[in-house]
């Protein structure tokens, strides 16, 4: 996750983080909890641009087809909202995704 966040954060130089987290997999075979963290940045890429950079840095970072089938995911990045437009309905219902947006609303009311 920090080479991820570190490869992040040079496409998004404002980019701001969520505590990572560990939760349950859903909808995997694999047993072991995931680390997940949210990042809110903002950008002129498209929704295509920003998945194709997404997925290149998962395959960067050891994801493969076969890993996926196989419950083994080392890296997962998602896009959920751009601009007014959720992407992800089914995840944004996620606990630790609407804590994760909380918390960094909350971060940035009190940076004002």
């Amino acid at each position: 996750m920090k080479e991820a966040c570190r490869q992040l954060e040079q496409l998004f130089p404002a980019i701001r983080w969520s505590t990572a987290t560990y939760t349950r997999p859903i909808h995997c075979i694999q047993n072991t909890p995931f680390l997940n963290r949210i990042g809110l940045a903002s950008t002129p890429l498209s929704p295509d641009e920003l998945r194709n950079r997404f997925k290149q840095l998962e395959k960067d970072l050891g994801r493969t087809p076969d890993s996926k089938q196989a419950g083994i995911i080392p890296m997962d990045i998602d896009l959920l909202l751009w601009n007014d437009c959720t992407l992800k309905p089914e995840d944004m219902q996620q606990d630790y995704i609407q804590k994760g947006i909380e918390e960094i609303k909350e971060s940035l009311r009190k940076h004002k």
